[in-house]
């Protein structure tokens, strides 16, 4: 057993310079008041536990002083102080030392391992030295209350750690019921924020028509714009056929016609040119009046619409009605011209010198034709666009359409929106309810422990008096 066979005070209070050496057991200080018995107490004490704190001690007109204590193990503690600087020098059976400095109003761990000597906790905020008694202290224990007795008894025999364990459980449960009626006041809060979204089942079944209906519209759509497309391509193909069927008709003396046309190039030639330009400027002067009508027919636009079947009928049967006129003065004059020629045919043996120039002029004629119905069409694609321009009057109604689509669209964005606000509020709701469920399986586990603890002592942690197991449940049920 360690113990303290020396003591050397230097400068603290009222002693200069004092060396005392100690019994390995008992050891009393006795002498006249005011010698400095209490001094010496006051430097071992504050050796040992760093109390009392300041600098106050030093012996008055000196600047520093120290406490020397020398173990029964030649170990050696030296607590020194001065108006600046606060130390503990340690020094084993070797001589060897250890300076530690900057340590505050607490015992460095070294000293304690050292000395093994420190202070005993009678309660929770009190403490004593059992090793060392001051002038007038009471007999251990007997001057302190009766709490901190049976504090101090509890702890010398380890009755302090369920104590401890039983303020942290019920610090715990305090704690646990608070939280309890947070996750419960936060649970009433949600429910009252879930019933604002009650429609919600209900929006999504709109929602879900919604979808339907404009899926319809979109398939409804397209099957409109494939029908347009047929319509023109039907209307092109009859057009094609009426045209096809009149050159058929007229095509069936081409036999003869065209062993007359080798012996009329020039002529032909002549005549075709002056009929192109001639039928250029009909279909010029014929499209600036047609121009014409249109734009005077614009002012009313509004009631386009109604006079749209009634223009293009007659446009149709205009459009024939100058194709005709075109051809019948064509077939006129080459009649004509064909009886001058036939007349004058007379002399036929002449016409086998000129019939290389005829195939050539025949080649170009064929060239002329040619080019002729491609202008025919052209003409035919420009009238068309222009009918397409007044059909896209009807845009306004689908502009609508798709601005009323796009809002509707805009409405379940929104929906789909609250609906996951939705989602996330029940997930929160039952991690709420998980959480609850284990708060109340870790209290129930405590309370398990707490009264095994209760059954194993049978005496109150308050009163230290006996319970029986129906005080037991009956406190246990107090916790619930």
């Amino acid at each position: 057993m360690i113990y303290i066979k020396k003591v050397i005070l230097e400068n603290f209070q009222s002693h200069k310079y004092t060396e005392m050496e100690f019994d390995k057991y008992l050891n009393v200080i006795v002498g006249p008041s005011d010698h400095g018995k209490t001094a010496i107490i006051r430097g071992i004490k504050w050796a040992l536990f760093n109390e009392p704190t300041g600098d106050y001690f030093i012996r008055e007109g000196e600047n520093e002083c120290s406490v020397t204590l020398i173990f029964s193990n030649n170990t050696k503690i030296k607590r020194y102080r001065n108006k600046s600087k606060n130390y503990y020098y340690i020094y084993d059976s070797d001589g060897n030392e250890i300076v530690l400095e900057g340590f505050g109003t607490k015992v460095p761990q070294e000293v304690v391992e050292k000395t093994t000597i420190k202070k005993i906790l009678l309660d929770s905020n009190i403490s004593n030295s059992i090793n060392i008694g001051e002038q007038l202290e009471g007999p251990f224990l007997l001057s302190e209350t009766t709490s901190t007795r049976a504090n101090a008894i509890g702890r010398l025999v380890g009755v302090h750690i369920i104590d401890d364990a039983l303020r942290d459980t019920l610090k715990d449960i305090n704690r646990l019921k608070v939280e309890k009626k947070n996750y419960e006041e936060t649970l009433k809060k949600l429910k009252e924020d879930l019933k604002e979204y009650d429609y919600l089942d209900k929006l999504q079944l709109i929602s879900e028509k919604l979808t339907k209906i404009q899926k319809k519209i979109y398939e409804k759509q397209n099957k409109l714009n494939y029908l347009y497309q047929k319509l023109e391509l039907l209307e092109k193909i009859n057009e094609e056929k009426i045209i096809n069927e009149k050159y058929l008709s007229k095509l069936k003396g081409l036999e003869r016609i065209s062993e007359i046309e080798k012996k009329l190039s020039i002529k032909i030639k002549d005549f075709s040119y002056i009929s192109n330009r001639y039928n250029r400027l009909n279909d010029i002067v014929k499209r600036i009046e047609r121009d014409r009508i249109i734009l005077r027919s614009l002012k009313d636009i509004e009631k386009l619409e109604e006079y749209y079947k009634i223009i293009s009928n007659k446009e149709k049967k205009l459009l024939k009605l100058i194709e005709l006129f075109s051809k019948y003065n064509y077939i006129r004059e080459n009649i004509l011209e064909n009886k001058n020629i036939l007349y004058k045919l007379k002399d036929i043996n002449t016409v086998e010198e000129n019939i290389d120039i005829i195939d050539r002029n025949y080649n170009k004629l064929k060239n002329i034709i040619m080019l002729k119905s491609k202008m025919e069409k052209i003409n035919k694609s420009l009238s068309i666009g222009n009918i397409y321009i007044e059909k896209l009057s009807v845009v306004d109604p689908l502009t609508s359409l798709k601005n009323t689509i796009e809002q509707k669209c805009q409405l379940l964005e929104n929906l789909l929106t609250i609906k996951t606000r939705y989602e996330n509020i029940n997930t929160s709701y039952t991690n709420t309810n998980n959480k609850l469920t284990k708060i109340k399986e870790h209290i129930d586990s405590l309370l398990k422990q707490y009264k095994d603890v209760l059954n194993n002592l049978e005496v109150c942690p308050l009163c230290y008096s006996s319970i029986d197991k129906n005080r037991i449940e009956n406190i246990i049920n107090s916790y619930k």
